[in-house]
């Protein structure tokens, strides 16, 4: 009888690559690995097993420790079942000294000093350069930055970077900085700046292997020819034709048919040297921008037409030209940024010796790999960990994938060692880009650690754990469908994989998957008055009604009773709000749309996953208030409060205190303090302002504190106003702000300006715990529920063309063996050359990959 899967892949003398479906036990896979390696009398200490979020580190030690601890309760007949069970072996072969050392497993991974290394990678980086920071050139005692203390300084970089262009804007900071600030719009200047400081690493490795010779630069990237900039392409075009004879054609062409007297007109207009390079694509193409077919016709004469035919072939290589000098110069512009924020980062860094996430794993790495102490490094490390395990494998970035290569090095060097890799994962669950990872890394690393261990003599399995606990036989049928088209195979695994079909479990436990019609937006009705919104989505939009449908059906199905099965029971029940997930390609409009409608409805819901606070509604109210409390002559703030949940003003009540003819700045706050007594709510506004005004001279978190704390005279505080009219989850916008507020005073922000100055310069994102059935809907990303389950899953937003998002900024198209390279494609693709064309449609496959990806959910 054959071994099933998971005991293969769990098997401690085996160097295992598993790949798995989702729901196919890869935890307790994992978590039984190191059971075995324990049972099998391997020192805690020589386990190393890595994974990627704090979470899953947590949930995989827990779920080892809650095995190990049961063990050491068990009588001897229900502990050897229990160890049986492991291997497929027969209980009547443990001895005593077998089950009394299971027993004491519980004790020795409690005692092992530094505890067990289950821990993200991180961490690991982390403990190792603090056991050698002077081989790896960092401060023994350097601190580490959060992703917020880290974003915080990225921005202030953004800060240093534009003093500098402003103190010399005729250097190359200055002329790059002025350059993007002018063609670019302001929203669109700071995502490429988020985009250089997210990919501040490959930006620095790209200019570096490109000065080195070991990657194309920008020149030999797009084939321009170096040293001639735009302007002088278009200058020297310009200034060959000659004026006298462009305006000798012009006159001729005037002599020809209607068409021809167009071009004539056309000709006239970007008549050389005056009119410039771009005028003359007005006479050459068409205005799509394509090259006429014809120059003219036979009314025309032909001396005329022939000269425009020729001086058209050579516009059109000029303009191609000019496109590849124009990628150039933006592309070595923003390289220019990039470098210079990223001098400007690392002395942020420097002075308060710190580093980043990104530079635990980089300098671990060359730590491990490239430094001249790496032999030493190895050397002390040699015996220190025996068994390397990696929890989702196909999010192995390549820096992370050659700490694990340098640290198995001398597993396999040709003497029997017993040392083992274990490596899970499946490029279908790839969270596209994650810190970097390439999920075709797993197949190349599985296929090299095979030629390791066989070189070795050293045992090598790659189980595939294929079965499905987690969903029915319905579901895993049709995605199994779903996924037969040799396309959407090709963007999940590649075009040399394949997709196993899923294996039910749970035979017998019928599920269903019901596919909706389409919604369709209707055409946009006509605005008449003056005062309606232009971007305003109707009520019948499709974005609407799918969200109002859908938040209907979950309320009905739930009143009905609609059974669920329940993983803990194994039996039906009825279902409840916290069995929804509703999942989404991105938090867009439709993201907002569906929270909002779930509310509408009165059905429980947990909120956005992330939280970007200085996006949120309550955030905006509370700096808005601050604003107010000290500049009280401030109309639009207080418009702002007065609206806010802080006091209730509503829109009528608005335009009636405010509408009045030639209004003046400040005479707003002076009208609600002479007309409070007109109405309930704006007597309530007065008090709770002039209550924010009074707190204003006090320290910023008692200001902000009596605003939410504050009791009117209906019983309600201000957070209390907050959440009957937001809703639940604007707590943690509220207590994050209050947070936010105590971070700003312990940097010295202890006045109410001084800390509303650093509240608006935040740019801080809250990852909300969704973890768990709470009772509500929860309604997130597919990437950020990646590794949570629930009864039903709705996937509302399978059906759209994604497009590639954010600036320009791109990797580039190379052969094979040249390295990544990144280039600036221009903000329409009509103006690309074939370089940024290619990377364009680079960057819109791999968009396109990833919503196949995000559409399997079994």
């Amino acid at each position: 009888m054959s071994l099933s899967p998971q005991i293969v892949a769990a098997d401690p003398r085996l160097t295992v690559f598993v790949t798995a479906n989702a729901g196919s036990g890869k935890t307790t896979t994992l978590v039984n690995r190191v059971a075995r390696l324990l049972l099998d009398q391997v020192d805690p200490g020589a386990i190393l097993c890595v994974t990627y979020t704090k979470a899953a580190a947590a949930e995989m030690q827990a779920r080892l420790f809650d095995q190990l601890g049961g063990w050491a309760v068990l009588d001897d007949a229900a502990l050897s079942r229990e160890l049986a069970r492991l291997d497929d072996g027969d209980p009547q072969t443990l001895d005593h000294a077998a089950l009394s050392r299971a027993r004491k497993l519980f004790a020795r991974a409690l005692e092992t000093p530094g505890g067990l290394k289950i821990q993200t990678l991180h961490a690991f980086c982390e403990k190792l350069l603090r056991r050698f920071p002077l081989e790896a050139g960092v401060s023994p005692r350097f601190t580490v930055l959060e992703d917020q203390a880290a974003t915080a300084l990225s921005h202030a970089a953004r800060e240093d970077l534009a003093r500098a262009a402003v103190a010399d804007p005729d250097g190359p900071v200055g002329q790059a900085y002025s350059h993007f600030a002018v063609e670019l719009d302001w929203q669109r200047f700071q995502a490429l700046l988020s985009m250089i400081e997210a990919r501040r690493a490959d930006l620095l490795d790209y200019i570096d292997r490109a000065e080195a010779g070991a990657a194309p630069d920008p020149y030999a990237l797009t084939g321009a020819e170096a040293g001639r900039s735009p302007e002088d392409l278009e200058r020297d075009f310009v200034a060959w034709i000659d004026p006298a004879e462009w305006n000798r054609m012009a006159e001729a062409m005037a002599t020809g048919s209607t068409n021809d007297r167009k071009i004539a007109d056309a000709m006239s207009v970007a008549a050389p040297p005056y009119a410039g390079f771009a005028a003359l694509a007005g006479v050459f193409c068409t205005q799509a921008g394509e090259p006429r077919k014809s120059m003219g016709t036979k009314s025309a004469p032909q001396g005329a037409v022939g000269w425009l035919l020729d001086l058209q072939t050579k516009f059109l290589a000029a303009r191609e030209a000019l496109r590849k000098a124009k990628v150039v110069d933006d592309t070595i512009k923003v390289l220019t940024l990039a470098r210079a924020h990223a001098a400007f980062y690392e002395a942020a860094k420097a002075q308060r010796g710190a580093l980043d996430f990104p530079d635990l794993v980089a300098r671990a790495a060359a730590l491990l790999t490239r430094s001249g102490a790496a032999a030493w490094v190895l050397y002390k490390l040699d015996g220190g960990v025996d068994h390397v395990l990696i929890d989702e494998a196909q999010d192995t970035a390549p820096d992370q994938w050659a700490i694990v290569r340098a640290l198995t090095g001398e597993f396999y060097s040709g003497q029997t060692s017993g040392r083992t890799v274990f490596a899970v994962g499946d490029e279908k669950q790839s969270i596209y880009s994650f810190q970097g990872a390439r999920p075709e890394r797993l197949r190349q690393e599985r296929a090299d650690f095979l030629a390791l261990a066989e070189g070795a003599g050293e045992p090598f399995a790659g189980p595939e754990l294929n079965t499905s606990y987690r969903s029915t036989e319905e579901v895993l049928a049709f995605v199994d469908a779903v996924f037969a088209d040799p396309d959407r195979t090709r963007a999940l695994t590649g075009p040399q994989g394949d997709i196993a079909r899923h294996i039910p479990a749970r035979i017998g436990q019928h599920g269903a998957v019901d596919l909706w019609p389409l919604f369709l937006d209707e055409p946009a009705p006509e605005t008449d008055a003056w005062d309606d919104p232009v971007d305003q989505e109707s009520a019948g939009s499709a974005r609407k009604r799918l969200a109002r449908d859908l938040a209907r059906e979950i309320h009905r199905q739930v009143e009905s009773g609609l059974a669920v099965f329940d993983s803990r029971t194994r039996d039906l029940r009825p279902a409840g709000y916290g069995d929804y997930i509703v999942l989404v390609r991105r938090r867009d409009a439709t993201f907002e749309e569906i929270i909002r409608a779930l509310k509408t409805e009165g059905v429980p819901v947990a909120g956005a996953d992330r939280l970007k606070l200085s996006s949120h509604i309550v955030f905006d109210d509370l700096i808005s208030l601050a604003r107010f409390a000290l500049f009280p002559d401030d109309d639009l703030s207080l418009a702002e409060v007065l609206r806010s949940p802080l006091c209730d003003v509503d829109e009528d009540g608005l335009y009636t205190l405010a509408g009045r003819e030639n209004r003046k700045g400040g005479q707003l706050w002076r009208d609600l303090r002479d007309r409070a007594h007109e109405r309930p709510e704006w007597t309530r506004a007065r008090d709770a302002l002039q209550a924010a005004i009074a707190a204003r001279g006090g320290d910023p978190f008692a200001f902000f504190s009596q605003a939410l704390n504050r009791v009117d005279d209906l019983g309600l505080s201000g957070r209390a106003r907050i959440l009957v009219r937001l809703g639940r989850e604007a707590e943690e916008a509220i207590d994050e702000t209050l947070n936010q507020v105590l971070a700003a005073e312990n940097r010295g922000a202890i006045d109410l300006e001084s800390c509303l100055a650093q509240l608006e310069a935040a740019d801080v994102e809250v990852k909300r715990e969704l973890e768990g059935a709470r009772g509500e809907v929860r309604v997130m990303t597919v990437h950020g529920a990646k590794g949570l389950e629930a009864p039903i899953v709705i996937l509302p937003d399978t059906t759209m063309k994604a497009k590639a998002q954010g600036p320009s900024l791109m990797p580039a198209v190379v052969p094979d063996g040249e390295g990544e390279a990144w280039l600036m494609a221009p903000g329409s693709a009509k103006d690309d050359c074939p370089t940024s064309a290619d990377a364009r449609a680079a960057r819109q496959a791999r968009t396109d990959d990833e919503t196949c990806a995000c559409s399997m959910w079994p």
